[in-house]
């Protein structure tokens, strides 16, 4: 079975109805991790080490976040870039 990682980043989770909902749910599924950028890195200081090494223990990548002006949340850009 592919191991699964959920990366999820939503600047306003309090404010949403639909990803609040999705998140929660994917929390709650075995075998599934789940990770909270926000929560993670509310200064966006990103460990990249220990990014790297969640994303070489999983295989399949799927990330959550609401879309702004068609692009991902300033977090999940500092991510990737980083």
């Amino acid at each position: 079975m592919a191991r699964l990682i959920v990366y999820y980043a939503h600047p306003g989770h309090q404010h949403s109805h639909v990803n609040r909902y999705m998140a929660r749910a994917a929390e709650r599924v075995d075998g599934i991790t789940f990770v909270d950028l926000y929560a993670d890195y509310p200064r966006f200081d990103v460990d990249v080490d220990r990014e790297q090494r969640r994303l070489l223990d999983h295989d399949v990548i799927l990330f959550q976040f609401p879309v702004f002006w068609y692009s991902t949340p300033s977090l999940v850009k500092e991510w990737q870039d980083l």
